[in-house]
């Protein structure tokens, strides 16, 4: 049932489950839905009523009645946090994954740390960590990148990171990264084979390993690299070895069983030549395997994990022979350095490497042979 409106006012009455709102103005017949037969969009149809009935007293009516009709909200954004919004960034438009990636994660770890974070206080915040420059440096580009986003998608209005400047590092020699001399590799070779320094009777000889430590010596690649070889990447009749892939530890887990498995690096695919003696050393480790299995092994048949290897194998050996302590990535090093050094061109052992040439005669021009002479004036 209608109410009845007074003469010139509005009537409200009920069409087919609606309120439909009826009168005349200026000798003109109007008529307007406004929304569903219910307690509370009544309430709703008296606000339109008295914006209807003050605009004709103002002389403000909309002959069209836009004004007047009921216009749906826009649902709203779901705002992110500081954080989720990183998250977004990284995985949307760096295709990268915080759960793997381990400059990312660390990144999110620290934003999670610092809480609240705006444009005014990300820069205090960063200055107030006590990082080397080199991690502040490799910190600050990736916040930059971020923070440029969040201007281009209007989150924030100003840039705070757009002037600060990467602070300066000195650059001194990694000891741990110090090519071995030939002697130096001829004696840890030979011990680890010999198990020389590897506990009688132990049921985990480091000889098992020998493979392995040749192999990184003799081709220079990642030792990651190494630990995700397949026998499928070994090709015995073309003399091949394909780098294509690794198998890199899980951020959550060092455990061998954790690894993922990868493009390398830089995503190269390269060619290494399979040389007698390598051919010698990796024909024995895949017989009876699989073209999926892995070159080299644990003793329980998992993927090796070189920093146990490191650590139970790799190190006493070098403490036992008395040379200086290294990380496993200094066989790559000592590659480089050897074929810098032996005068092969930058750019063939840049290729061999998976590097750039810039990269192969910055990191790996040791210079093993020191000069005992300079070019005469």
């Amino acid at each position: 049932m209608g109410q009845k409106a007074k003469r010139g006012s509005i009537s409200v009455s009920t069409f087919e489950g609606s309120i439909r709102l009826r009168w005349r103005y200026n000798g003109k017949r109007y008529s307007m839905n406004a929304g569903p037969d219910t307690t509370k969009q009544h309430i709703t149809a008296r606000k339109i009523i008295f914006l209807i009935e003050r605009d004709i007293a103002y002389d403000e009516f909309d002959h069209t009645l836009d004004k007047y009709r009921l216009k749906p909200k826009a649902p709203s954004k779901p705002t992110m946090t500081f954080v989720e919004s990183f998250e977004h960034w990284v995985r949307n438009y760096r295709q990268m994954d915080c759960e793997v990636n381990i400059d990312y994660n660390s990144l999110r770890n620290t934003l999670r740390k610092w809480g609240r974070v705006d444009a005014s206080n990300i820069l205090g915040k960063l200055n107030n960590e006590k990082y080397n420059p080199s991690t502040y440096n490799r910190k600050l580009g990736l916040l930059k990148l971020f923070t440029r986003w969040l201007v281009k998608q209007k989150i924030w209005s100003v840039d705070p990171l757009e002037d600060v400047m990467k602070r300066k590092t000195i650059k001194t020699a990694k000891s741990k990264r110090i090519p071995f001399t030939p002697q130096e590799i001829t004696a840890i070779l030979e011990a680890i084979r010999n198990n020389t320094f590897s506990r009688k009777g132990n049921r985990y000889p480091h000889s098992h390993y020998y493979p392995f430590i040749f192999f990184l010596f003799k081709t220079g690649v990642r030792p990651a690299e190494a630990v995700g070889l397949r026998v499928s990447s070994v090709d015995f009749e073309g003399k091949l070895i394909i780098i294509k892939e690794v198998m890199a530890r899980a951020l959550s887990s060092t455990n061998s069983k954790a690894r993922i498995r990868k493009g390398t690096k830089n995503n190269k695919i390269r060619k290494l030549p399979l040389t007698d003696d390598l051919n010698e050393v990796l024909k024995p480790v895949v017989i009876g395997k699989g073209p999926d299995d892995l070159v080299f092994q644990s003793f329980s048949g998992d993927a090796v994990d070189d920093r146990m290897f490191l650590r139970r194998v790799f190190r006493p050996v070098l403490k036992a022979l008395g040379i200086e302590n290294r990380d496993l990535y200094c066989c790559r090093h000592t590659f480089g350095s050897r074929c810098i050094d032996s005068g092969m061109d930058p750019v063939l052992t840049s290729f061999l490497m998976g590097n750039s040439p810039v990269t192969a005669l910055r990191n790996y021009t040791h210079q093993l042979r020191i000069p005992k002479d300079l070019p005469v004036i």
